[in-house]
């Protein structure tokens, strides 16, 4: 998924912005279970240095995942204004997010 930070190509329509937030995070952390999975391969033997740069990426790409869940979070609904409290917006996207997985499993 390509994502522009150009202010002509963001989309006007917020929830096109929180969708485009919600798959970078998601991309995000597939990267890292992604990453983690190659460091474990290479703390064997002769790549076991390169095992722990690889390791040291995770938590980039880990803590990359936590500052996409706070942008989710600073991108309020429409419905909900810039002053909501974050554990409605919590609340939203915990439901958002038991939509999303009901829709994978059908």
């Amino acid at each position: 998924m390509t994502t522009t930070t150009d202010e002509t190509m963001l989309p006007a329509d917020e929830h096109s912005v929180r969708h485009n937030i919600d798959q970078l995070h998601a991309d995000a952390l597939d990267l890292a279970r992604r990453t983690q999975q190659l460091a474990t391969v290479l703390d064997h033997g002769d790549y076991s240095a390169a095992g722990g740069h690889v390791r040291t990426a995770v938590t980039h790409f880990w803590r990359a995942a936590e500052d996409l869940h706070r942008a989710f979070h600073t991108a309020p609904p429409r419905c909900a204004g810039p002053d909501a409290s974050l554990s409605r917006l919590c609340g939203r996207r915990m439901r958002y997010l038991a939509a999303r997985v009901a829709r994978r499993a059908e």
